[in-house]
């Protein structure tokens, strides 16, 4: 007997093995294998404990729109770099893993759906499991990174969060929240994040050539998918069963530094990421804050964008 597919169940790459153990019911994401296998309905997983340090800053409007599809219209030249501890996650078992998120204000019109959101330009992470998941099913623009905890430094004069990241022992960012400096425009930031439906992405996948084309053309050059998707912002489900902590924000001012590489071998694969995020010039600090929240891991109402 062969391997075959069951019907409605959630599969990712090795599919040999069976559905994935993410959710296969519609409206939740991941609860818990206790619940799944005595039949318990409307469980969901533990939300994680969450620390972040965010800045957003004006760039080059030109520059930006280059890097945005035509999919997507610019709101504004504004870039904003999220660093976030996720800690005692219940889908990753208590687990803690660290991302950076890199997102630009965008409005989408098309036939059906006409809505702003944030355009995930690129989401860093240093755990597989998060990346392949995010990457594979929702078209997150995801790729893998070191990124130490966000140290804290504070005395009787300074109170500053710091955060970098790093590929192949090469820093490639460098964050600087300080908390006793007030915010230059917080205002404009929030109104950018009130107005904000969710996060939204490209799906690409690339395709691989027919036989009789390989050696004519380059392989993986043209899409396989590629179309817009969104992932609204969260809200919390009738069963939901556990307590969420409102959000503690600080709002305050900071620094932001990305490092380009001087050559190809510091930086290989992803160099065109670093050597372009260099390249926006930080023009004005709007605002940075610190943020400790709760975070329900729940990605199952993403859709397409049409």
């Amino acid at each position: 007997m062969s391997f075959k597919f069951e019907k409605d169940k959630l599969y990712m790459m090795p599919v040999f093995f069976g559905p994935t153990s993410m959710s296969q019911k519609p409206g939740h994401f991941m609860p818990d294998p206790y619940y799944l296998e005595h039949g318990i309905e409307g469980e969901h997983y533990a939300p994680g404990d969450n620390y972040c340090c965010s800045i957003s800053y004006e760039t080059d409007r030109e520059m930006l729109e280059n890097l945005v599809p035509e999919c997507y219209t610019l709101r504004e030249p504004i870039l904003s770099v999220t660093v976030t501890e996720f800690t005692n996650l219940g889908w990753m078992g208590g687990n803690t893993y660290n991302l950076i998120n890199i997102t630009c204000p965008v409005h989408f019109k098309g036939e059906r759906d006409d809505l702003d959101g944030d355009l995930v330009m690129v989401m860093y992470e240093n755990n597989t499991d998060p990346i392949v998941g995010g990457r594979e099913t929702m078209g997150y623009s995801k790729i893998y990174c070191d990124i130490p905890r966000i140290a804290h430094m504070h005395n009787f004069e300074e109170d500053k969060y710091i955060a970098t990241a790093s590929e192949f022992n090469f820093r490639f960012m460098k964050m600087v929240i300080d908390t006793k400096q007030e915010a230059p425009d917080a205002d404009a930031v929030k109104a950018i994040e009130a107005s904000s439906a969710g996060k939204m992405h490209l799906k690409y996948v690339p395709d691989v050539l027919e036989k009789e084309e390989i050696g004519k053309i380059p392989n993986f050059t043209r899409p396989a998918i590629c179309y817009p998707t969104i992932l609204p912002k969260w809200v919390k489900p009738a069963d939901y069963q556990y307590d969420m902590i409102k959000p503690e924000v600080t709002w305050c001012n900071g620094t932001i530094e990305f490092f380009a590489p001087e050559n190809w071998e510091e930086f290989p694969v992803y160099y065109n990421v670093a050597k372009t995020l260099h390249d926006l010039p930080v023009k004005r600090v709007l605002a940075a804050k610190r943020i400790h929240y709760t975070e329900p891991c729940e990605y199952c109402t993403c859709y397409k964008l049409r």
